[in-house]
Order: C-alpha cells, then sequence, then structure tokens
C-alpha cells in the first residue's frame, strides 16, 4: 500500500466543518463493520485462494467505531452509512446501530446489505435507529444470481419485503453492470429489474463496473450507462428527455414514463462526479480512506490504540481530508495489488 503523503494545510478560518484542498465539505462517511461476507460477488471479492479476511483483533470493535463517529459528527459529518463485507453477519450489529442513532449530528443513518439476513433483522434495525437501506440486487434470474453471488435470490427477495414492511424506506437497489452477465446484447436485465422496482416501490441505481478487484476482466464486463440506455426496452421505460437530477448524491436520476417513482445511474467511469465528493471511508481495519480508488490510508485504528487524543483523532480527519485528490484515478490492471472492495467496504 503508498504511503499517504504528508500534507501540511489549514482550512481558512472562516471555514467550519472539514473541508478538503478544494472547497469541498466533507460531510459523509461509510464504515465498514466487517470485511467478511456470506457472498462472492464477482466484482468485489478476490477468488477464494487469494482472499484473506483481516484478524478479529485487526477489526474496529464498536465502541471504537462510535468514538470515532462522535468525533467525525463533531467536525460536521451528518450522514452515516454502515457497509462491509456483509454487515449483517457482523454480532449484534443492532448495538452498534443503537448507539450510532443517538450521536448528536448524525441525522441520516443507512446501511448497505445484501439482504440475505434482512428478513431476520429489518424490524431490530428500524427499532434501532436505522432511517434507511440500500440493497445489492445484481440479477432477478435465481441460477444467474446463484453465479454470480454464490448465494440464493430467494432470501434476498424476503428481504426486500421485509425492509419495506418495517418502513426501512426509501429502499435503493443496487445493481452493478456486467456485460455478458447482466447487461448488454442477449444477456439484459435492466429493463426487469426497472418494472421489479416498481412493484416493491423501491428505486433501482444501475452502477457502472469498477475495476476494484485484483484479477478482474473489467475490460471484458465493462459496460457504459450510455450503452444501457440505448437499448430499446429500457427507452420504453425512461424518459430521456427530461432533466437529470442529482440530489447531492454520486447518481444522477430520470423519471420513468409510466411511474412516479425514478431510476438512477452511477457513473464512476464514463462521467465522473468527482467534483461533488463529499465523502470519507472508513475500513473494517480502521483506514481512513479519502478516496475509493486512492490507495493512500491513514491508520486510525493503531492512532486510537496506542492512546491518540481526540485531538489527533481530529488531525488526521483533517489530514486526510487534505489527502483527498481532486479526481481519483482507477487502476485497470487486471493483477494490479490494490485492496478490492469487500476489503475497503462497499
Amino acid at each position: 500500500m503508498t504511503p499517504a503523503p504528508l500534507i501540511f494545510y489549514r482550512q481558512r478560518p472562516d471555514q467550519i466543518g472539514l473541508y478538503d484542498r478544494f472547497d469541498r465539505q466533507l460531510t459523509y462517511l461509510r464504515i465498514s463493520v466487517t470485511d467478511r461476507c456470506n457472498m462472492r460477488c464477482d466484482y468485489c471479492r478476490p477468488a477464494a485462494d487469494a482472499y484473506k479476511a483481516e484478524p478479529h483483533g485487526q477489526i474496529l470493535r464498536y465502541e471504537e467505531i462510535e468514538h470515532i463517529t462522535r468525533l467525525a459528527a463533531e467536525l460536521g459529518v451528518s450522514k452515516v452509512r454502515i457497509t462491509g463485507g456483509e454487515p449483517l453477519v457482523r454480532r449484534d450489529l443492532l448495538k452498534l446501530i443503537e448507539k450510532l442513532a443517538a450521536i448528536p449530528g448524525i441525522t441520516d443513518l443507512s446501511i448497505t446489505t445484501n439482504a440475505t439476513l434482512l428478513a431476520k433483522y429489518a424490524d431490530d434495525l428500524a427499532m434501532a435507529g436505522l432511517n434507511r437501506i440500500n440493497i445489492s440486487l445484481d440479477s432477478l434470474n435465481a441460477l444467474r444470481f446463484r453465479k454470480l453471488t454464490g448465494a440464493e435470490l430467494a432470501p434476498v427477495l424476503k428481504g426486500i419485503e421485509a425492509a419495506k414492511k418495517a418502513g426501512l424506506t426509501p429502499i435503493k437497489l443496487n445493481t452493478v453492470l456486467m456485460r455478458g452477465i447482466n447487461a448488454g446484447e442477449n444477456y439484459s436485465e435492466v429493463a426487469e429489474l426497472i418494472d421489479f422496482a416498481i412493484c416493491c416501490d423501491a428505486t433501482i441505481r444501475f452502477i457502472e463496473l469498477m475495476p476494484m478487484k485484483q484479477g478482474l476482466d473489467w475490460d471484458k464486463h465493462y459496460i457504459s450507462i450510455d450503452e444501457v440506455l440505448a437499448e430499446d426496452d429500457v427507452r420504453q421505460r425512461i424518459d430521456l428527455e427530461a432533466v437529470a437530477e442529482s440530489q447531492n448524491t454520486a447518481a444522477s436520476y430520470l423519471p420513468l414514463k409510466n411511474s412516479p417513482q425514478k431510476v438512477g445511474f452511477i457513473t464512476p467511469m464514463s462521467e465522473r462526479f468527482c467534483d461533488d465528493c463529499n465523502r470519507l471511508r472508513l475500513t473494517a481495519d480502521g483506514h481512513l480512506r479519502s478516496c475509493l480508488p486512492a490507495e493512500s490510508e491513514l491508520n486510525l485504528r493503531d492512532l486510537i490504540r496506542s492512546g491518540g487524543s481526540d485531538d489527533d483523532v481530529r488531525n488526521l480527519f483533517r489530514r486526510s481530508a487534505m489527502i483527498k485528490p481532486k479526481i481519483g484515478t482507477y487502476g485497470f490492471n487486471k493483477d494490479s495489488e490494490q485492496r478490492s472492495m469487500i476489503h475497503i467496504g462497499g
């Protein structure tokens, strides 16, 4: 891993909150609670022989995550998303949700899950203070879903229904587009997924494949959003003449022709949205990462465990903001040694 460069920088006196060198205010913290998952999605997790989860002792404890989040909230972070791996495989996650929901300043607490365990936990998550939920759904074809994820589709569909009943809304469904798997000629499920989202009153978002896994044949499987929007059955459903809305997120949204719902598109490869990036990532092993594809990370875990003060933690957040690049650069070499998505946090 490339060490983060030393950068000394002071915010302007009139800036209250956490800003980077390009005057972007960072108000969004994505917290990975585990690098373990009960799926093996092709675009996220290395092959079984290459995947090594961190030892449990290297993973942040809940009290450490709560403490870090409180300090982040003092710096102006108001939005927190729990990710993994699969966050629901970590024991007693509900206790962490309760603690984070009670932190002053945190106004939006959400989770990203594959939903395999969601039917069991949806009601309790809502009672613990979770506001809303994002669910990964890359195929509605049971055989294709199993091939892509190594898991069964039925529990995911039950999880989506349970989230809706529990009031964890608005529900967002995330689909990573992969040519030859769920998108492209003879394979496209885009229209079917749009129809499914309409039926379950969810917002679906289609995400361009990123080269964020060692060994991924990105060139083979990448397909742009523009190519997907050129499909006849997609054009029949989406109002392409409308002006896209950003809603202060990475996604741009277009309205549907025969539904009040919208469809989201996340284009990290074909149309970068770095200018409006407001996020930091905290990995499960306690590293603060200011940009998804940038390999520079700061070790927050060791700082805390070695007796670092609250001011030390705040200053590390500020330093992370200062090393955030203006534009993230993805590596396209399938043999690159960068961390895979499961290690960074989705």
